[in-house]
């Protein structure tokens, strides 16, 4: 008999731990907006609203906060309304140039009808900033919030101004990120200025706040990749404001510099996962390391599985590193839970709560599976996770599940997860959640897996000192991709666990691509390569996706370098768009951002490869170079420079010029070297012939000579050597004698 499990929400799934959720969920709470009222007082006004004259910036948006009760009323897109006799602060919202503003006026509603004009030439510009004179700013943002909640936010910009005011009952938060200059992605910045304030009551003249690195509270964040390298951003949020991010290592480590005492919650993002760092509201000079991504990533250790009122809830966990950190946010995660007593079986599917109706008293056995499965472009490693339980209980107990909690390590990982041809070490340490009372837990066995878990080889087991604890060592071959484990262990009570982790770990071998059951992709079509990488620019992929289920998710990944050790990676932003063709086919366009390739290091240019990872019911393809797109560097020749000028017919001119391309390592374009460039003639309206080429030295630089030409006409250089069409420069005219 097969029963469906009553489920429940489970919007508290990923949390840090019980006490720190209740206290993010209160920090991250969005304070209420101002909201428009009806304005019904007696005794009303009239009150205009202006910008002052010849100010040359746009009044936005403008709130109105009374300033004894804090009632907000918004005025959307009108510049005047009825208010009632009271004093009032106003607060415009306005954006120019590189600016954002935030413009603070005080009023009274008296006897009569008024215009408040706004001074944007009052607003100071606020900055955050470290005695660290090669940071840079990456964002920042400001709110103004008052007693009772109500909010408004400058908008986004690279710059902030806002009026100074003193008004109790009004404050500004403002947050700001730095990273180190020229930072990209194939050189991360290696530290992270997170930095924020509030000032209460009161903005003052001095609109400016300085810490020394020495004051802030330094965090180590030592960053283990997910099996590969991928695009990954610092995000952190302070009370009031919106998040903030920071491009950060994918692989490595980098300090988390914050203001101290301030609480700011910090999230490591990769791609569609996600670590979470916690908060961090430490005291000035404190220092501290932390390790994320560390394999294998499995669930840790539980206690909601439990009987009450004679029925059975289970919520466990979903999987976290070994350092006990969440791994969140996936785009194509799956869970289910199983409940079986050997007659009845009870379901629940992805992020439900399984509750069993009341259950009969007495002892019974049960049979408890707990399967989480994550596919993503973007993480590779414990793709299924897997606790099998088996135990005896009484549902009238009222009491937790006699479980067993298994926890894998293994020594000798790189920052990617993979291990080389060196014997690993897999350590396990098991405990009971009914601690004492379930007697000593032995570890029976560990095996591994090169397969996926199609064929398992047992590891001899050597027990440790202390109950429950065990090692193994493990040797994997040069041609092992990745490395799956699988621990079982027992209780004095008969009580067992077996905890299957696929690909737990990457091994010596570069992974292979995988194709199973009948999902395909096909007719991959790239818009426009090669691209050439000049602002903040738009890839744009199609592609057929064929599956009898009729539905499949894909990540899309743009990489340079080998797909397990990529110097360079771009994941979409969004999910991909896709058309039905038929019952079993669907055509998607998947749009890759290449803001983030504004900060590539030159290494960088060059060809890219797409890859795409795709999962539905009936199948999963793990694709490496389905098309490929070349990233170039813009080039740029300056005005050719001919001389002599005049020149006798029968004699020789000299050509002299500068190929450049965007230097991705520094500010300014930088010289291309060792590229053949063509001095061309054009003579009246002729076309343009080529005469000779150059070979520019170690600056860019080229010299060509060439025969005089037989009558007047024009130069120009050319460079057709990349891709994306030639390169020309300006022309210089001769005149023969």
């Amino acid at each position: 008999m097969t029963r469906s499990a009553r489920t429940l929400s489970r919007r508290a799934r990923r949390r840090v731990a019980s006490a720190s959720a209740a206290l993010a969920a209160l920090l991250l709470a969005t304070p209420a907006a101002a909201h428009a009222v009806p304005l019904q007082a007696t005794g009303a006004h009239t009150v205009a609203f202006a910008v002052k004259p010849g100010s040359g910036v746009p009044i936005a948006t403008v709130t109105v906060f009374d300033r004894t009760t804090w009632q907000a009323y918004e005025l959307g897109g009108s510049t005047r309304t009825t208010l009632a006799p009271g004093s009032y602060v106003a607060v415009a919202t306005a954006a120019a140039g590189s600016a954002g503003y935030l413009i603070v006026r005080t009023f009274t509603v008296s006897t009569a009808a008024q215009t408040v004009t706004f001074d944007p030439s009052a607003a100071k510009n606020v900055v955050l900033h470290t005695d660290d004179t090669a940071a840079e700013r990456t964002g920042i943002r400001a709110t103004l919030l008052t007693d009772s909640s109500g909010t408004v936010s400058a908008p986004v910009a690279r710059d902030l101004r806002v009026t100074p005011f003193s008004v109790p009952g009004l404050s500004l938060s403002v947050h700001e990120m730095q990273q180190r200059a020229g930072s990209s992605q194939a050189s991360p910045t290696p530290y992270v200025y997170d930095l924020a304030h509030v000032w209460k009551n009161a903005l003052p003249s001095t609109t400016t706040l300085k810490w020394s690195r020495s004051q802030l509270a330094a965090q180590s964040i030592v960053v283990h990749g997910p099996g590969t390298r991928v695009p990954t951003l610092l995000e952190s949020t302070p009370w009031v404001t919106d998040p903030l991010s920071v491009p950060a290592t994918g692989g490595g480590k980098f300090t988390w510099y914050a203001s101290p005492n301030t609480l700011l919650i910090g999230k490591l993002r990769s791609g569609t996962g996600a670590y979470q760092l916690g908060s961090s509201a430490h005291s000035s000079g404190w220092t501290g390391t932390l390790t994320v991504g560390t394999a294998p990533v499995q669930p840790g250790l539980g206690n909601t599985t439990a009987f009450s009122d004679g029925a059975l809830t289970s919520n466990e966990d979903f999987p976290r590193d070994q350092s006990g950190v969440f791994q969140t946010n996936f785009a194509q995660v799956s869970e289910t839970t199983v409940l079986t007593d050997g007659e009845s079986t009870w379901t629940a599917g992805d992020r439900k709560l399984l509750i069993t109706e009341k259950l009969p008293a007495g002892p019974r056995k049960f049979t408890l599976s707990h399967t989480t499965v994550a596919n993503s472009a973007s993480y590779r490693l414990s793709t299924r996770a897997q606790d099998v339980w088996t135990f005896r209980s009484d549902p009238s107990s009222n009491s937790g599940a006699p479980l067993i909690d298994p926890l894998l390590t293994a020594s000798g990982l790189d920052a990617f997860g993979h291990v080389g041809t060196a014997p690993v070490t897999v350590s396990v340490s098991a405990r009971s959640r009914l601690s004492s009372r379930a007697g000593a837990v032995t570890v029976t066995g560990i095996a591994w897996s090169a397969d996926d878990g199609a064929h398992w080889t047992d590891l001899p087991v050597t027990a440790g000192t202390k109950a429950g604890t065990a090692t193994a060592r493990l040797t994997a071959p040069a041609t092992t991709p990745w490395v799956s484990l699988r621990v079982t262990a027992a209780d004095a009570l008969g009580n067992t666990v077996t905890r299957t982790l696929t690909r737990a770990f990457g091994g010596p071998a570069a992974a292979p691509e995988g194709h199973t059951g009948a999902l395909a992709i096909s007719d991959v079509d790239i818009t426009d390569p090669p691209l050439v990488v000049t602002g903040n620019q738009e890839l744009t992929a199609d592609y057929t996706v064929t599956d009898p289920s009729g539905t499949a998710a894909a990540d899309l990944v743009l990489y340079h370098g080998s797909y397990d050790r990529p110097t360079g990676m771009l994941t979409e932003p969004s999910r991909p768009v896709c058309t039905p063709l038929s019952a079993t086919a669907q055509r998607c366009t998947a749009t890759l951002s290449t803001h983030d390739l504004l900060r590539l290091g030159a290494a960088n240019a060059g060809t890219w490869h797409l890859a795409v990872v795709a999962d539905s019911a009936t199948g999963h393809v793990e694709d490496h170079d389905i098309a490929t797109v070349t990233m170039v560097r813009k080039a740029h020749l300056n005005t050719v420079d001919v001389a002599p000028e005049p020149v006798t017919k029968g004699g020789r001119i000299t050509a002299t010029g500068t190929l450049t391309h965007d230097d991705w390592d520094g500010t300014a374009p930088s010289g291309y070297a060792g590229r053949t460039v063509k001095l061309q003639f054009c003579k009246g309206t002729s076309s343009w012939t080529t005469v000779a080429t150059g070979t520019t030295d170690t600056g860019g630089r080229v010299r060509i000579g060439a025969p005089a030409p037989s009558g007047n006409g024009r130069y120009r250089l050319a460079y057709t050597g990349d891709p994306g069409g030639p390169i020309l420069s300006g022309t210089d005219g001769v005149t023969v004698r």
